[in-house]
């Protein structure tokens, strides 16, 4: 039965969210389950190695790859380097000294999402290395991937959307080929390296591998909401992100900084998480289902 207008007027904003989504309605009319509309535009910017853009409801975040050759970390010397940066600024009025309150949120979702790419603690490989190549010369030349965000409105699940958009940058993105030119007596800066400039003579990179967040919203009475709004976010009792990949495996996983006090029973963890990693691998199949024409920009619409 619905509660009475009386009754609902009696209940605090935060209790009526609660009591839409035990009847798996919320506020915008989704289901608990359901995410909001998602946009995806590759090569938005025309120069750029890669790019994209992604809409995910009122969140809009804009990624930008730069490469360059540099040196790989000590303990993976065939890996690559994938640096993220998230400028939150133009998604919020800064006034004063707020503004360091926006570079601590973006520097805390880059490093989440370098996590993602990075892989497990102690392997050898970030995910992009499983797929490709990205080893100039072992132990001294590797590819960096520099994936610049700029936030350009934050309407919730900003960790996803980021995520997302550097994800399908690197889907669009191409590495110049190269030529290793000098064998033996290599300096401490490496080899001397030629790279090819003819567009034509670039690779793609596979994405095959590479994860994205899901963020899972928990409520007092043990359900759980996808895709949180900002209203959302701040009505649930934690929100956890899960880093899933393709397969439906979680690489990574942590709870938003408010909430890392909260626990939860077993049982609703235990459907929590298996709920995310069918909420990863069924979005991941859907973004790579699709294909552009040669020479056009890939554009995928998921969602009401």
């Amino acid at each position: 039965p619905r509660p009475s207008r009386c009754g609902m007027a009696a209940l605090s904003s935060v209790e009526v969210w609660e009591a839409g989504v035990a009847r798996n309605v919320r506020e915008d009319g989704r289901e608990r389950t359901e995410f909001r509309r998602l946009t995806i535009t590759e090569g938005v910017v025309d120069h750029a190695m890669g790019s994209a853009q992604v809409d995910l409801g009122d969140t809009k975040v804009l990624a930008v790859l730069t490469l360059e050759l540099g040196p790989p970390r000590k303990e993976r010397p065939r890996s690559a380097i994938v640096n993220v940066s998230v400028d939150c600024m133009l998604s919020s009025p800064v006034d004063g000294n707020n503004y360091k309150q926006f570079d601590a949120k973006g520097r805390d979702i880059a490093r989440r999402v370098e996590q993602l790419y990075d892989g497990c603690r102690g392997a050898k490989l970030g995910c992009l290395d499983l797929e490709n190549d990205l080893c100039v010369s072992e132990g001294s030349l590797v590819w960096h991937l520099n994936l610049d965000c700029v936030v350009i409105s934050d309407d919730g699940s900003l960790l996803d959307c980021v995520a997302m958009a550097c994800r399908c940058c690197l889907r669009d993105a191409t590495i110049p080929g190269h030529e290793v030119l000098e064998q033996q007596d290599v300096g401490p800066s490496g080899p001397e390296v030629r790279v090819e400039e003819d567009p034509n003579l670039h690779r793609t990179l596979s994405c095959g591998r590479v994860p994205t967040y899901v963020s899972v919203g928990v409520l007092e009475q043990g359900q759980w909401v996808f895709d949180l709004s900002a209203a959302e976010e701040l009505r649930c009792r934690s929100v956890m992100h899960f880093g899933v990949d393709p397969s439906g495996s979680i690489r990574s996983a942590c709870t938003s900084n408010a909430n890392t006090c909260v626990s939860h029973s077993s049982g609703t963890m235990a459907d929590v998480v298996e709920a995310a990693c069918l909420a990863g691998r069924a979005l991941l199949e859907q973004i790579d289902a699709s294909n552009a024409p040669e020479g056009e920009r890939r554009v995928v619409h998921l969602g009401k």
